[in-house]
């Protein structure tokens, strides 16, 4: 599995960079100027006790980290930005051996900044809480309800004799002194359990339904009756969910569940009475629940629930005695206010802005477009809430506005105006459409007049995107390779081999093959030329990489990353004038560039030449360009030697 590159160019400009052999004092220079604002976890601790475990991450400041949920399987994500895990530490035997939590530690450089990434896979049986406490990020991990709880859990999942896809709606009917809850499904629900929650100092008493295995995002997050029973809430609970009954009188109503054909239904008792009554619950089909559930402490699980924009209030109970049609069950639906969206749980800890939007983007996979005026930070602890309901509270805080349209959002500063691309179709005459019409009608003949060969071919080359796209790289260069057989005059296939295996697969002779497949097709392909050049440089074949670099500079303009590399090939390989000429035309067509002036005089410095060195370094400082801290720090400091200095 490799990580599959954004665009080439940036791919191949890092492989020229690794060509240029940097002096040790910038180096160092550039390398404390990057360390500068690193969170560096000097010790991890771990202790684990009863089914539980505690890891604490011990940094030397304040971490800027983000923290959220993933499933199938459930995953606690921490990421930390610029995070540096001490040597002395392994992280992989990082947790005692156990049943309920696995750890795995990856570093993201292709992040900006970089991340280090704590996933935790963890059992349905466990729930987890993060917490900062100074510099330090301690991690909990605990059992939900208790083992026994968690073991008639797995047993029930176990023995389900049938899964149920998903529920649908909440559909509530009331008669005469009763009141109907039906959790509408695609088929009867019997792998569930039920118990109660009473005696809490200032809280309502409530009844829960879990049920194992089952997709509740379809469902809305609350529902207010205001009878006995005054409102039911819903929470995911790893693969499956858990509803709330909340009581609307003194002491937990009357209530009974049951197996319906379209899901399960539940009976609550509203026969009206001033005196607290015990629960009294009936099971009238086969489940995995006991007949007389006993009353259980407080789950910590039913506090968190978040009161989410998707409830609103029923303005009072309808009494009707025939069955509500489809259509007034999804009624209900529209009377909220539409967050449907996949939902996350996360914490941001002073996060930057563009950080929280790519996450959004991941999570979604909806296009993200931020406007380049947005900036700024955040801290922000969500709990199981729609992710756009989050991104609207996010630009409700710092001002902005979002457009949507075409699977992508826009998002930019409240002030500014944004205008979505129209086609310009109004103008177009009749006689223009019929000429499109006719356009369109030859496209056509001409695809179905294709060779079988370029038909299969194109279908490949569209397995090997998707590949790309997953990050399978290896996989995606066989489907190139096949579709090149049956198209070989397609210099697009080939360049891409070569360009996959050159700057990702580290394969140079297969890369230099198909770049000169690709000068074959056309000798003016200085791409091609180019990658081939580089591969053989990389298998030090020198003659090879020489006759391929001049053939990839002798375009008209030559291209900026043959330049560049040709001349660091060409100092490497001790020939230095070719190398300064190499510069001087990159900067004749193109400008110089902090890392051509910073080239010329490593350069000049080798050949003993330390006048035009200082000259270089000189012109670098007043160029303009913005330098890094530490590279300013170096210069200055070489500026100031005397000539005898600089020799030595």
């Amino acid at each position: 599995m490799y990580k599959k590159l954004s665009t080439y160019h940036l791919a191949i400009f890092s492989i020229f960079c690794s060509l240029f052999v940097i002096s040790t004092n910038i180096a160092q220079a550039e390398a404390e100027a990057t360390q500068t604002g690193a969170y560096t976890i000097n010790n991890i601790e771990t202790d684990l006790q009863n089914n539980a475990l505690l890891m604490v991450l011990e940094g030397d400041s304040a971490p800027a980290y983000t923290m959220y949920e993933l499933f199938n399987p459930p995953r606690l994500v921490l990421d930390i930005a610029e995070a540096k895990i001490a040597k002395n530490i392994t992280t992989t035997t990082l947790l005692p051996e156990n049943d309920f939590a696995t750890l795995k530690v990856s570093t993201l450089k292709d992040q900006g900044p970089e991340i280090t990434r704590f996933e935790i896979t963890l059992a349905q049986s466990h729930t987890y809480k993060v917490d900062r406490i100074e510099n330090n990020l301690s991690i909990q991990l605990f059992p939900k309800t208790g083992a026994e709880e968690v073991e008639d859990e797995q047993a029930a999942v176990a023995t389900a004799p049938e899964a149920v896809p998903s529920l649908h709606e909440i559909v509530v009917r009331q008669k005469e002194n009763q009141t109907e809850v039906l959790l509408l499904a695609d088929n009867p629900i019997k792998n569930y359990r039920h118990d109660t929650v009473t005696d809490r100092t200032e809280l309502p008493d409530t009844m829960y339904i879990d049920i194992n295995d089952i997709d509740a995002s379809e469902l809305v997050r609350e529902k207010h009756i205001g009878t006995n029973l005054d409102k039911i809430r819903v929470a995911t609970r790893g693969s499956g969910v858990r509803i709330v009954f909340d009581s609307g009188q003194k002491g937990l109503f009357t209530y009974n569940v049951e197996t319906a054909p379209q899901g399960l239904l539940i009976t609550i008792d509203e026969t009206p009475t001033t005196e607290k009554q015990a629960p009294a619950a009936s099971i009238t089909a086969s489940d995995n629940s006991n007949s007389t559930p006993p009353a259980m402490p407080g789950d910590p699980t039913l506090e968190a629930l978040i009161v989410s924009s998707e409830a609103a209030l029923i303005t009072g109970p309808q009494s009707s005695s025939a069955e509500p049609t489809a259509s007034e069950a999804m009624q209900d639906s529209f009377q909220f206010s539409g967050y449907k969206s996949k939902r996350i749980s996360v914490d941001f800890y002073k996060i930057d802005l563009h950080n929280v939007f790519r996450l959004f983007r991941q999570i979604s996979d909806v296009n993200l477009i931020v406007d380049e005026a947005v900036n700024g930070s955040l801290t922000l602890a969500l709990n199981d809430v729609p992710w756009d309901f989050a991104l609207d509270i996010i630009l409700n805080l710092k001002n902005l506005k979002k457009e949507e349209r075409h699977n992508t959002i826009v998002i930019y500063p409240a002030k500014k105006e944004f205008t979505w691309p129209e086609r310009a179709t109004d103008n177009l005459s009749f006689e223009a459409d019929i000429e499109v019409v006719e356009q369109e009608a030859l496209i056509i003949q001409q695809s179905m007049n294709q060779p079988v060969e370029i038909m299969h071919a194109k279908e490949l080359l569209r397995k090997a995107k998707i590949e790309e796209k997953n990050d399978d790289l290896d996989d995606a260069v066989t489907f190139y390779e096949q579709a090149f057989k049956l198209w070989p005059n397609n210099a697009k296939i080939s360049n891409r081999i070569a360009v996959l295996c050159l700057a990702n697969l580290g394969m140079n002779a297969k890369a230099v093959h198909y770049a000169k497949e690709s000068l074959k097709i056309d000798p003016e392909n200085y791409q091609a030329a180019l990658y081939a050049a580089i591969g053989s440089a990389n298998m030090d074949q020198i003659p090879e990489a020489i006759e391929f670099f001049s053939q990839s500079i002798s375009g008209e303009p030559p291209m900026k990353e043959a330049l560049i590399s040709y001349a660091a090939f060409s100092e490497e390989k001790g020939q230095p004038e070719a190398a300064l000429k190499l510069l001087g035309r990159y900067a004749n067509a193109y400008g110089d560039t902090v890392d051509t002036m910073i080239s010329r005089a490593r350069i000049y410095d080798n050949m003993g030449q330390p006048q035009k060195a200082k000259e270089q370094f000189k012109t670098l400082l007043y160029s303009g360009y913005q330098l890094v801290p530490g590279l300013k720090k170096y210069i200055q400091g070489r500026l100031a030697m005397n000539d005898s200095q600089l020799v030595q």
